[in-house]
Formats: C-alpha cells, structure tokens, sequence
C-alpha cells in the first residue's frame, strides 16, 4: 500500500468532493459501497463489486455495506459492516483508513444504518452517491443529485499519484501473467489451460479478476469478448488472442497481446503491422487532442495496412471513406481505464457533466473526450476477420476474398496497452512492464 501516496489522495478527494458539493448546494454527501444480490431463484451470490465512487476513497474490494460520508467541515466517516458471522469470514476495516477516516464498526446492519441516519440527519443537504442505506433519500434533489455524480464521474479520469501507482503496479502483475500465457501457448496448451497460467503467474483467482479473461485461440479471436475455454487443443493451432488483467488495491489494468503459432509466419507479419501501428499511434499522444481524432488516425492507419498487405485492393483513402475498414476494426481505439475497466466519464466532456451522445459512425467508441494531463487509458487497435461482418461485403471488388477467407481461421489481432498521460507526454506503462519483467513486448 502506498500510504503517504493515499493520503495525499485522500486529501485531494475530500477538497475535490466539497467543491463539487458546494457547487450543487449539498452540505454532506453519502457514498455507499452497495450489497450483493442473490442469482434469480436462487440462495447464492455472484462475487461483490463495490461502487467505484465508494472504492475511490477505500480501495479495498470486501466492503459490502459499507457507507463514507463527507460533510463540509469535518473528517470523513467511515461506517463498516464486520458482522459476527461463522458462515462467512468477516471483513474488518482496513488500516490503512484509521488516519484519514473517523472508522465506525458495526456488527450489527441495523446500528450502521441508525448511526448514519443520525449522521447525515444532522445536514440540511446530502447528496446520495450509490445505493442508499438511509432510512431515507429525499427526491427533491434528485436532479442536482444526478447532476453531481455525473460531474463525480468526469473527474474520475484524473488519476492521483496514488492512483497512478495502483495502475502502475496492476500492469506489472497483468505482464506476469501475459508472460506465463505466452510460454503456455508455445508449449501447446488448451484456451483452459492458458488461463490458469495466467491467474497462476498473476496471483489471482476467478472473483478477483478485473475482467473475465478472453483467453481465444484461432477463430474464436473473431469474438471480441470470447468467453469459453476450450479444455482441449485445437487439433491445429494457428493463433492466440489473450485479453487479460488484473488488479492492484481495486485499480485495473488491461492488455492484450496476439500470438502467431509456428509456421504461420504471414499472420505474425500482420501481428507487427498491427503492433508497429499501435506504437505509432501512442507517440502522436499530445494534451489538447480529440480522442475521436485519435480514433480517426487509427482507423486511416488500419486502412493502410490493409491495402499494403493486400486484403484491400482499393486505396486507403478509399478504404477509409467508404468504411470499408470498419468491418475489420469494429470498435473503439481504447476507453479510460481506473477502478472499472471500461471507466466512467469517456463521453462526459465538460466539468459541468454536459455527456454528449455516442459518435454517429463510431457507436462502440467510449473514450470523445480531448486528452489531458493525469488521464489513464487503453490504446488497442485491432484487425478481425469477422464473418458476420465481412458478410455485409460478400462479392465487393475492393476486397481480395482468396486472402481474407484465408485468414478467417486466426479470428483476428490486438494489441492493448494501458497509456498515462503525464505531462511531458504519454507513457506506456504495459511497454514498461514488459521491459521491468525482462521479456519481449
């Protein structure tokens, strides 16, 4: 834990939240971690994601029932749930919040909620950020509440040290786990297999996961979200799509890299185009520029390597204009990365919380912001061969049908890295990973 890192965090929030809270005419705020629900018909329960704007000031992922609250002139409260339970192992309040918080225990539901009835009844104002656990939650507010949280989410983009550091350190152990994927793949192991490698060289289990890893071997890399794990070989083994990361104090990292198999040496030439584009992309990173643009200069660049290696036989203007290109490269560029994966915020472009509307042509593209100092986020183009897709342009004259049919059986490529915007310029904290680790990127 980076703990003076955290407090100055902690800090930073406490300014930030009362600023935004004052603003909005609220005198306290009431964060809530949230509670699990039990499968439909059923007496069990998925694993618990807490509320990110609860995690943001308490990183810590067993906090169900948990509450912060925040008033104008005192010290945050933090009101947590240790019950007296055999069934289940108790969670306790975490140690490194005894110094920035006034920590309140419960063990018993109904205490935790009386004590912050009382707590925020004492308020004329409270904005209530999650789900609620108070006895009550005012409506009247409702819209500079909802007004606030979207304002809440736009800042969240804004990665303190202390948050850069948890990205940082999630990167690494995602890398670890890239590593051991990678050295499963060459040995011949099956989709299952792999991802065991992964979650065994990373230190994590299945509910810890940021996300479920998408662990696609041939053509299962044409399913961007590929969810199954083949437990066999495929009798020919062509390609790898890994998709995979992890988490470090509830912050996220995700990467994906793409491997071609022995003998299939034209799809590793389609690999580094893609890799050698997504570098390039990642150094015309500048504070001011649209993500959109970003999107955009992608896109041009995808057309170029497909007329280059001859899937395309028209220009790349031609492929770009016509967006013909778009049926290989289906979806955004990258998203902002932090305590989600696909982190709130992409397409909230004003501190006001003004959210403007997905792009006309690029619907999957999270990420309309402009580019600015301390932001987190993926860069990850890619190059499929998606039959659904292709499909639509069964017949076109600009397409060379012999060479794309020839590599539907790879599924397609990716490559994704976690990018921090410093103020000097992008860094790219997977490449660094990857070197600190002493393996090839």
């Amino acid at each position: 834990m980076h703990l003076g890192a955290y407090n100055a965090h902690i800090d930073h929030l406490t300014s930030e939240w009362r600023r935004l809270m004052d603003k909005n005419g609220f005198d306290a705020a009431a964060i809530y971690a949230g509670q699990n629900q039990t499968f439909f018909g059923d007496d069990q329960e998925p694993p618990f994601h807490a509320y990110g704007h609860f995690l943001r000031w308490v990183p810590q992922s067993d906090c169900e029932h948990a509450v912060v609250v925040v008033r104008m002139d005192e010290q945050p409260v933090l009101l947590w749930h240790t019950p007296s339970d055999y069934w289940y192992l108790p969670s306790d309040a975490p140690d490194f919040a005894k110094d920035a918080f006034d920590v309140q225990t419960f063990a018993d539901l109904g205490e935790l909620r009386r004590s912050l009835d009382q707590l925020i009844h004492t308020c004329s104002n409270v904005a209530h950020v999650g789900k609620t656990l108070a006895s009550t939650s005012p409506t009247a507010n409702s819209s500079r509440n909802d007004r606030l949280v979207r304002q809440l989410d736009y800042q969240r983009a804004y990665k303190t040290e202390f948050e850069q550091l948890c990205m940082k350190d999630a990167t690494a152990l995602g890398v670890l786990g890239h590593q051991a994927a990678a050295r499963a793949f060459s040995e011949g192991e099956s989709e299952y297999q792999i991802h065991h490698a992964f979650l065994r060289a990373s230190s994590q289990h299945e509910a810890e996961l940021p996300y479920p890893s998408i662990v696609a071997m041939n053509t299962h890399a044409a399913t961007l979200h590929y969810q199954k794990y083949d437990r066999e070989p495929a009798p020919e083994i062509c390609s790898l799509l890994i998709d995979a990361g992890a988490k470090s104090h509830c912050y996220h990292s995700d990467i994906t890299r793409t491997y071609a198999a022995n003998g299939n040496e034209e799809f590793a030439e389609l690999i580094d185009a893609v890799d050698h584009a997504q570098r390039g992309i990642i150094e015309v990173i500048t504070i001011g520029k649209s993500y959109l643009d970003l999107h955009e200069e992608m896109s041009q660049k995808i057309s170029e390597i497909l007329t280059s290696l001859r899937f395309l036989t028209c220009s790349p203007a031609t492929a770009y204009e016509s967006m013909l290109v778009d049926a290989f490269f289906p979806h955004g560029l990258g998203h902002l990365l932090g305590l989600q994966t696909h982190d709130v915020g992409g397409r909230i472009v004003e501190e006001s919380g003004r959210e403007v509307p997905p792009h006309n042509r690029y619907e999957s593209l999270r990420l309309l912001r402009s580019i600015e100092p301390n932001m987190i986020f993926t860069i990850e183009p890619g190059i499929y061969f998606i039959p659904s897709l292709l499909d639509q342009w069964r017949g076109h004259q600009d397409v060379n049908w012999t060479k794309v049919d020839r590599f539907t059986k790879y599924g397609g490529v990716r490559v994704e890295d976690n990018v921090f915007v410093s103020p000097d310029g992008p860094v790219n904290l997977t490449r660094n990973a990857f070197s600190d680790a002493s393996v090839g990127a």
